[in-house]
């Protein structure tokens, strides 16, 4: 070429640049190894084929048990209440159940805790469950029989009595989902809150027993009387309110100390307020 020194490759023979470092045909080297290595590349290396692998999963802890807990906390609000107290078992139960899930982000200490809890639950379910059915079917039986309402005084006795049996074990089951999320100088008020609703539950249904031992009256057995027959037993259970009170603040103060954190999965157990 005119005003261009062209080069020959000692390989192929085929003409090159002065400048370029292999043969465009053959690619063999066009200058002698350095006995330091190969040149430096003249270009950048392409980009790769395959995009990087995504960064490991990343999981929030924490962020289900403070939503077990607000839910928890609505519930212990309703759960003494006549009327509602079945909406506060539907807050309760779905409130245990994340607290229940989201153990595993927490120390051991807490996960024994809140798995004896969701069992402790699962008991007190099934005995009211048993109380109520077993009462509604001697009602009815009564019903069908053109019975009286102090027929029903026996069964009615024993469902306080029965009943009151979950209601404990459903206490114990509330102070340990929430034992270990408190700091240290709160912690020392769960078991006294424990005592505390506990002896309102007891108190609660003396009353109730105080209230229905004296008959149920005469009258034939009705779908309503029946129904007065459950919210006379409510209406006792309102002394248990300061001590699910009592309880609710111990729930809002854990509230504040679980503060929902991003991990990578398989991480160590994040720390929780200590003993």
């Amino acid at each position: 070429m005119w005003g261009y020194n062209v080069l020959r490759c000692p390989a192929c023979g085929a003409g090159v640049g002065p400048d370029f470092a292999f043969c465009h045909v053959c690619g063999a080297p066009l200058r002698p190894v350095s006995p330091w290595g190969p040149p430096p590349a003249l270009y950048p290396p392409p980009p790769a084929l395959y995009p990087p692998p995504p960064a490991p999963a990343r999981v929030v802890w924490g962020a289900r048990t403070k939503r077990g807990i607000a839910l928890t906390l609505i519930a212990l609000v309703l759960l003494w209440i006549p009327n509602v107290t079945i909406l506060g078992a539907v807050f309760l139960s779905v409130g245990s159940i994340l607290i229940f899930w989201d153990r595993h982000a927490f120390p051991p200490v807490h996960r024994r805790a809140v798995a004896v809890a969701y069992l402790l639950f699962w008991v007190a379910a099934a005995g009211y469950v048993i109380a109520f059915v077993a009462f509604v079917s001697t009602a009815y039986t009564g019903w069908l029989n053109r019975g009286m309402l102090n027929d029903l005084l026996p069964m009615t006795v024993l469902f306080i009595w029965i009943s009151t049996v979950p209601t404990e074990l459903l206490v114990v089951a509330i102070a340990l989902q929430v034992q270990n999320l408190l700091p240290p100088g709160l912690r020392k008020q769960v078991p006294w809150a424990v005592l505390a609703l506990g002896g309102l539950v007891v108190l609660a249904t003396l009353l109730a027993f105080w209230d229905v031992a004296p008959g149920l009256g005469s009258e034939p057995i009705r779908m309503s009387s029946v129904l007065g027959i459950l919210n006379r037993v409510s209406i006792a259970r309102l002394v248990e309110g300061p001590g699910f009170a009592w309880v609710a603040y111990l729930y809002y103060r854990a509230y504040g100390t679980v503060v929902p954190k991003t991990s990578k999965a398989g991480e160590p157990t994040p720390s929780i307020p200590g003993p």
